[in-house]
């Protein structure tokens, strides 16, 4: 049994050397990856290869931090712990290396010079992944009194870049933080409002309403104060099942939200589309006969309608125009019955 235990103290300590001497040799390979993207990036001549040196040197350099942490051992074996803390004692090699390299990372933007670079390239699939590694930097212990606006525009860009790459989950996320921060450049609003529709307009030309409430699920985990995802889940009740299936949905996003002009509208031409089917279906036939029969029915498009007039918030000039003559409409229906 004793020498079973000698075998373990033996080999936990062989192991603990090779650890070492990885973390060393890792954090080596990561100060040559990072010398080979800061060489370049420091005369202006950035490529492909040293934008990769800068991603494979982060890399390297969390592989190190991984594998650098050495825990002591008693002579049986046992790990030796902390009189204070009771907790086990460990040593590290590079840790305080690498932590600075992080930091060093953060304070130059070097990742937000590697977005910059491949978005000046037009490739949008890079550029997001340098934006997010740059605003992760910019969040992580390694970063220091980082202003607000500072890490907005990276969050921007990277939600910017997402778009493009057509990530639309992701723009929609980034683009709602880096507002939440106070950033209102460069048509933020617009990419807030469309990212999700573009993403909801695909799934429904798929027919692929689990997809879609998938991605609003998503979003929605993310970012739960957006009401206008709560419309789009409605939304896509409405495509697979119908209006009335969805009008549950409308109601808990204007319970959330009752002055979202988007939902409105979508409720009162919901409700416009009933007045419709019933005025097919009718057989007055006189104006005054028929708008004594669909009366009962008027009430809500034109709560609904109006209201969206009204508010004109996050509604197109095309929207508008349309709730406006169904308005009308409804409401020379509704004089008849007066």
């Amino acid at each position: 049994m004793k020498k079973f235990a000698l075998m373990l103290a033996c080999g936990m300590i062989f192991a603990s050397a090779a650890i070492a001497q990885d973390s060393k040799s890792i954090y080596g390979e990561a100060q040559k990856a990072y010398n080979g993207y800061f060489l370049k990036a420091q005369s202006g001549n950035l490529d492909d290869d040293a934008a990769m040196c800068l991603q494979n040197s982060y890399d390297l350099y969390t592989q190190a931090l991984a594998c650098d942490t050495i825990f002591e051992t008693n002579k049986d074996g046992s790990p030796k712990l902390d009189k204070k803390t009771g907790k086990p004692k460990f040593k590290t090699k590079v840790s305080g290396d690498v932590i600075k390299a992080f930091e060093t990372m953060a304070a130059q933007n070097d990742f937000l010079i590697v977005g910059e670079y491949y978005r000046a390239k037009e490739d949008y699939h890079n550029a997001a992944l340098a934006y997010g590694r740059n605003s992760a930097l910019l969040q992580s212990k390694y970063a220091h009194n980082v202003p607000d606006s500072v890490l907005s525009e990276s969050l921007f860009l990277q939600g910017f870049s997402n778009y493009f790459d057509k990530d639309y989950k992701n723009c929609f996320i980034n683009m709602v933080k880096a507002k939440e921060l106070g950033y209102t450049a460069n048509g933020i609003n617009q990419f807030i409002d469309d990212a999700p529709n573009q993403i909801i307009q695909k799934y429904v030309n798929e027919s692929d309403f689990a997809g879609a409430n998938e991605a609003l699920d998503h979003m929605l985990a993310a970012v739960p104060s957006n009401a206008n995802l709560y419309t789009l889940k409605a939304r896509v009740v409405e495509f697979e099942k119908g209006f009335e299936a969805a009008i549950p949905n409308y109601e808990a996003c204007l319970a959330k939200d009752p002055n979202n002009a988007f939902a409105n509208y979508c409720m009162g031409v919901g409700y416009t589309e009933l007045v419709n089917k019933a005025i097919m279906n009718s057989k007055a036939i006189t104006d005054a006969a028929l708008a004594k029969e669909i009366a009962p029915l008027l009430g809500n498009p034109i709560k609904y309608l109006g209201k969206a007039i009204e508010l004109n918030n996050n509604i197109s000039p095309e929207m508008l125009e349309d709730a406006q003559k169904k308005l009308n409409i409804l409401n020379q229906y509704n004089a008849l019955v007066q």
